[in-house]
């Protein structure tokens, strides 16, 4: 990335007479105040942005750092592989602050119309002044992708890092976890039914939020249970609570029995939808695996983008072939086997024969009910073909020479194989949908079931 940059910038200098360079570095610093000011002045118009600069933290510290990040970067004689890592610098503080991606060019902008304004007034001739205006506009754009690349790349480690502490979390005994947010949650409600039938009731009851039970439900709730529409329904529900239900509670106290009895009884129904609620996230953290299909355990097509990104990134860089095969097992009576039986036997025996097919080096996905992805890398058409021919041939005298049914009855299965060699097309959906479309041709030969995209 440094490399790259470097031939950027210098080029960039190259391209852009000194005397020009000069006039921006000067009106930059004479506008450096005027610049900060203006800047902080629109991003503080975002509610979003407006988490990350309070206006004690502005005044004593961004303002000074926008100031000289500014002068810095425009300065003639600035050694660039020095800007560049400085560059780099500040995309790695974004990242660690997780500040929204899209205000780093919503930034740039501002200053470049700032910029380019005070340059109107430089005192250079049009022709410089077109220069300038094109300098401004690349150098800001130079700067803005170098921030851009260090925070992706930054907070792929952060995801990472988040990714690996939730799973961790997820190996501690959640049924204990279970056990004991349930115990939570109803000592808080025994708890406030308590205070609220005794002769002298609160006039401010404990908040759900603030319970232990709440407590724990907004901070390692969170990240046990992973941003999902069930987890924001649940944090909905609790707020209901806080909001609606315990301030009706409150002033029915004031009334008659028939109007606490209401409150009381609006108050239990929705607590017993926060426990199912509650139950049904650890039952899905508890369902969870690790990436792999219950019934044939082979990796299932969870992690297929990231496997399929990498491969074909691999491959870009060496020049070498890879190809998708995109295989379909049609067995007779199968979408009506239950899950047991027949069923798995049929599967593993397919799965077993694939696997022995397989190279080391080759990935093997369940793609759906009766489809299977290969990833087979270093393989070009041919190599393709050579390994499809193989794998048809042994699936079809598997399934037809094993006790399959309860009964030494062959099994009439049909096999049918979409290749797809990938094209250097960046977009791995793309690749993945010529192999499906490769797939559905195949399925419509009568003899040789191989089909290619």
């Amino acid at each position: 990335m440094e490399h790259d940059a470097v031939r950027a910038w210098q080029d960039l200098m190259t391209a852009t007479p000194l005397n020009v360079r000069q006039a921006v570095s000067q009106v930059v610093k004479d506008g450096a105040e005027t610049l900060t000011e203006e800047f902080y002045e629109r991003m503080t118009r975002s509610e979003r942005a407006n988490r990350f600069l309070d206006q004690e933290r502005v005044q004593t510290r961004l303002r000074a750092s926008m100031r000289m990040w500014m002068t810095e970067l425009f300065e003639v004689e600035r050694d660039p592989l020095q800007a560049i890592r400085r560059q780099i610098e500040v995309g790695v503080v974004h990242a660690r602050i997780r500040l929204p991606i899209d205000l780093i060019p919503a930034g740039i902008r501002i200053l470049k119309r700032g910029i380019r304004r005070r340059i109107d007034f430089a005192p250079l001739d049009p022709s410089d002044r077109l220069l300038a205006l094109v300098y401004v506009s690349d150098l800001l754009h130079l700067a803005d992708g170098l921030m851009n690349q260090a925070y992706f790349h930054d907070a792929q480690n952060v995801v990472r890092n988040d990714e690996a502490y939730r799973l961790i979390a997820q190996k501690r005994s959640a049924s204990f976890e279970k056990a004991r947010q349930r115990a939570a949650l109803s000592e808080w409600a025994e708890d406030l039914l308590m205070r609220f039938w005794s002769p002298h009731p609160p006039q401010s009851p404990g908040c759900l939020r603030e319970s232990e039970f709440g407590i724990w439900l907004h901070n390692k709730g969170t990240i046990l249970f992973g941003p999902s529409d069930e987890l924001h329904s649940l944090l909905e529900s609790v707020e209901t609570m806080d909001q609606v239900l315990l301030p009706r509670l409150v002033e029915a106290t004031t009334k008659d029995r028939q109007k606490i009895d209401a409150a009381v009884s609006a108050i239990k129904q929705l607590l017993d939808l926060i426990r199912f609620k509650l139950n049904e996230l650890f039952d899905r953290v508890g369902s969870q695996d690790d990436g792999v299909d219950v019934e044939t355990q082979l990796p299932d097509r969870r992690y297929l983008p990231a496997i399929l990104a990498n491969v074909m990134q691999t491959h870009q860089r060496s020049g070498r072939p890879c190809s998708l095969l995109l295989i379909e097992v049609q067995l007779p009576g199968f979408q009506g086997l239950p899950a047991t039986g027949s069923r798995s036997r049929l599967l593993q025996v397919a799965v077993n024969t694939l696997v022995d097919c397989a190279r080391t080096s080759d990935h093997l996905f369940r793609f759906d009910e009766q489809r299977f992805l290969m990833v087979a890398v270093e393989c070009d058409r041919s190599r393709a073909t050579q390994l499809a021919n193989a794998i048809s041939e042994e699936l079809r005298n598997a399934l037809q020479s094993g006790n399959l049914q309860g009964s030494w009855t062959p099994v009439q299965s049909t096999v049918a194989i979409g290749i797809a060699e990938f094209d250097r097309h960046p977009d791995y959906q793309y690749l993945i949908q010529r192999a499906e479309t490769a797939l559905a041709e195949a399925s419509t030969h009568t003899r040789a079931r191989i089909a290619y995209a």
